[in-house]
């Protein structure tokens, strides 16, 4: 697993009300990979997101599915 991969897999989830990917976006920071877990800040475009569970659900359906981590820890601001 790299960061590359991580990048990737996270160019497939959209933000529902932009309709851009959370990569494009820059809302994607301080990934850091151990072993099979992967951690990450994902910036919101509010902190009051109603979307926030949706996309906290995309995102780690994203990198268990593609970037093959066992374990994501996701941090949302």
């Amino acid at each position: 697993m790299t960061v590359e991969k991580i990048l990737d897999a996270l160019r497939n989830v959209q933000e529902p009300d932009l309709g851009k990917d959370l990569v494009t976006l820059n809302m994607v920071q301080d990934i850091a990979i151990d072993g099979n877990n992967v951690s990450f800040t994902l910036v919101l475009t509010t902190p009051a997101c109603p979307m926030k569970d949706k996309i906290r659900g995309d995102v780690e359906a994203a990198v268990h599915a593609k970037a093959k981590a066992c374990g994501t820890t996701l941090e949302t601001i």
